[in-house]
């Protein structure tokens, strides 16, 4: 559990990485926008205002240094105070007409991505910028604007509505796609195996589950095969357990390219594999699992360890609609024992009539 938790932080903090990355690119968006606003205000002749995105301009790359060197909490602090003194600034020389105090709202919103911040901590602080975006029409909405192209403030005051919306909307979305694909990450760890991408033991059950429900309403074959690695304790140890492992993973390939989408493989337990093939009685089901063996047995594994001969086992059973998926488990891995029993590298089919755990406890 705790080398699991550890996967999942780690990915977790991949995510923030790129979460800022993205706030970074809205970053570089908003030092373009100051840069060009120095020369709209010195244009104006609001020369204040130019000489305060000159300052806007440094806090805005400082921030994306920040970002470059990991300190991105920190970097969104000074994001935020930049934009809160910015738009104070210009309300209360420009007024309230052009739209300067929308950024106010962008701000707010990327604040509650800091994941330093606690969740409490951030509401306040993103309240804050709102009641200040608020307070600025109570302070300011006497401002009249007294420079040139006043009869352009209306579309001005559209374009930074805009120009303030089209980052929220672009980091939100780009966000919320990397936290589903982050879900979706978390639950196939959840559902598979980590060495052989094959679903685990506990997931598959309800899967397997939910296949023999669908097979019996819909009057089909469902049949299971236990399968298992032969002599792989001696191959352990005797050239360790890291070429153990890449032998693992070689056979799931082969599992993998030898059953239909919606076939079931699954690890089960150390060497062994559980197959459940849907749509597909006991014949057929053994003519595909033969293919299978000869696959496996025919794998080059000359990097593992030398002339290495590496053969399964199998253990076949078709289910029997009134049977229980504990029952039949253990039927064919009764059956997968027969194949050990005669010689390995082969596939015993379990039936009804033949009840090989009953005759394995007569043993």
């Amino acid at each position: 559990m705790p080398a699991l938790m550890q996967i999942k932080h780690q990915n977790l903090d991949d995510v923030e990485t790129i979460k800022f990355q993205i706030i970074q690119r809205v970053a570089y968006f908003a030092l373009a926008i100051h840069v060009a606003l120095i020369f709209i205000f010195y244009h104006l002749g609001a020369s204040m205002l130019a000489l305060a995105n000159i300052f806007s301009v440094f806090a805005w790359a400082s921030g994306i240094n920040l970002i470059n060197k990991g300190r991105h909490s920190l970097a969104l602090k000074v994001f935020s105070i930049e934009v809160l003194l910015h738009s104070i600034l210009v309300c209360a020389t420009l007024g309230l007409e052009l739209g300067f105090q929308f950024y106010l709202w962008t701000i707010s919103c990327l604040l509650l991505v800091d994941y330093q911040l606690k969740l409490k901590h951030a509401f306040i602080y993103s309240l804050m910028l709102i009641f200040t975006f608020a307070a600025l029409y109570l302070f300011f909405s006497d401002v009249v604007y007294s420079y040139a192209y006043k009869d352009f403030l209306l579309y001005i005051n559209m374009l930074n509505i805009v120009i303030a919306g089209l980052p929220m909307v672009y980091a939100i979305g780009l966000i919320r796609e990397i936290s589903i694909s982050q879900r979706i990450a978390l639950t196939d760890m959840a559902a598979k195996d980590h060495l052989t991408k094959l679903y685990n033991r506990r997931f598959a059950k309800k899967l397997i589950l939910a296949a023999q429900q669908k097979s019996v309403f819909t009057n089909t074959n469902l049949c299971l095969v236990m399968a298992d690695i032969d002599f792989f304790k001696h191959f352990n140890d005797t050239y360790g357990h890291d070429k153990g492992d890449a032998i693992l993973v070689k056979v799931a390939n082969v599992i993998n390219q030898h059953i239909a989408e919606q076939d079931i493989a699954v690890r089960w337990g150390g060497e062994e594999f559980l197959i459940v093939l849907t749509n597909t009685n006991e014949q057929n089901a053994f003519t595909r699992i033969e293919r299978m063996r000869d696959n496996i047995a025919a794998l080059n594994c000359a990097e593992q360890g030398g002339n290495l001969n590496i053969t399964m086992s199998f253990g076949l059973i078709q289910w029997q609609s009134n049977a229980s998926l504990e029952k039949m488990l253990q039927q064919a891995d009764a059956a997968l024992y027969k194949s050990k029993e005669n010689g390995r590298n082969q596939t015993t089919i379990a039936t009804t009539e033949t009840d090989y755990t009953a005759e394995l406890k007569s043993i």
